[in-house]
């Protein structure tokens, strides 16, 4: 017989609901109160009455839980027991040259990029199939565009690594930055056309098929400038990458408390500007964007950026800027009573504010860069 097994959902109160249910196991005879069930001593019996009436068994019996046994599998379970590791998996699309536009010979893989972390490009094709997305096809979830371009992905940036749940936030977490960090850096060697799928995660499971536990995707991606359009990784990019990729991910180091650590916020933020650029369709605000990722790099808050921040304020006279006051009269209210360390003149607000205190690698002056030396200099730093 099958017999049903539930427990309190407040373990404080065994014997109160609402409860849940546990597991399904057969045995030969029915339980009574006071008998040893895997998950602990049965408590009561309920009446066979909604939620506890399943025409699928044939007793309910309720438990006081023991917390640990839920680590381990009963004897005589009705389910299939789950493998003792999963395969885990998450693919993050990039665009190769399938139809022959370039000269280089075509992506074959896979390609290690990070070997101490299983990190590979390779063709993952052959993983999707017509029926891998259906949960999400199914009463048009998704956009016909958005499951096309699920289903077309091929060559992906692709991290493979064993848990023993199925779903591990940490493990998971760790792996969507993993695919995050190859594709900003690969982004910065060759900027290509996007897919509207981004990350992919899931599970290989044992007969090989791949069972996609979400995925994410852009609902309309912002395209390359003209120039990028037919650009694709091609086989030295990804020589370029393997070699600069461990040093890229330091600039995402933690500390003790999973914070990113301040050292090269710089680096950051212009990496940051430089990719939301290509996520605007608008061609003059994406090069605002590139702009102030270049001054991220080069603004020098000595010489330069100051310079040019006395000047704005002073048109064009940089006496005048710096002694000009940030606040005019009025901006600030009666009430308020602001203590003699605030910055009431541009030079002082220069001196500490964040937004142009962002340092320098070198002490040279404020260069002009095109978008591609800005990629070829951010990438060999």
């Amino acid at each position: 017989m099958r017999i049903k097994i539930w427990a309190s959902a407040s373990p404080r109160y065994p014997d109160s609901g609402p409860y849940k249910a546990l597991h399904v196991i057969e045995r030969d005879a029915p339980y009574s109160v006071g008998g040893m069930t895997h998950y602990g001593p049965v408590i009561l019996i309920p009446p066979p009455i909604p939620p506890f009436k399943d025409g699928d068994v044939d007793q309910s019996v309720i438990v006081k839980l023991d917390p640990a046994t839920l680590n381990t599998w009963p004897d005589g379970s009705v389910y299939e027991k789950p493998p003792s590791s999963y395969n885990k998996i998450e693919i993050g699309p990039i665009h190769v040259d399938t139809v022959g536009w370039s000269e280089t010979p075509p992506l074959t893989g896979p390609y290690a990029i990070l070997p101490s972390e299983n990190l590979t490009i390779e063709n993952v094709s052959h993983l999707i199939t017509p029926t891998t997305f259906s949960l999400w096809k199914t009463d048009c979830f998704v956009s016909k565009d958005t499951a096309e371009g699920l289903e077309s992905v091929d060559f992906a940036i692709v991290h493979r690594y064993s848990s023993p749940q199925e779903r591990d936030t940490e493990l998971d977490k760790h792996s969507s930055e993993l695919i995050d960090s190859a594709a900003t850096c690969l982004a910065l060697i060759r900027p290509t056309r996007k897919s509207r799928a981004r990350r992919i995660p899931g599970v290989i499971r044992a007969d090989g098929t791949f069972d996609p536990h979400g995925f994410t995707a852009q609902g309309e991606p912002a395209d390359v400038p003209e120039i990028q359009k037919l650009f694709a990784v091609r086989e030295q990019d990804i020589s370029l990458l393997t070699s600069v990729l461990p040093e890229f991910i330091q600039l995402y180091q933690k500390d003790d408390d999973g914070k990113v650590m301040d050292d090269y916020e710089p680096l950051r933020m212009a990496i940051q500007l430089y990719g939301e650029a290509y996520a605007l369709s608008y061609w003059k605000a994406r090069h605002i964007l590139w702009w102030s990722a270049i001054e991220a790099l080069y603004g020098n808050n000595e010489d330069v950026a100051m310079a040019r921040i006395y000047a704005l304020f002073g048109n064009k006279n940089l006496v005048d800027g710096y002694r000009c006051p940030i606040y005019e009269k009025g901006d600030i209210p009666a009430c308020y009573f602001p203590c003699p360390k605030v910055f009431t003149s541009s030079a002082k607000w220069c001196l500490s504010s964040t937004a142009f205190a962002m340092r320098p690698r070198t002490d040279r002056g404020f260069p002009t860069f095109t978008s591609g030396q800005f990629r070829t200099r951010l990438v060999r730093m």
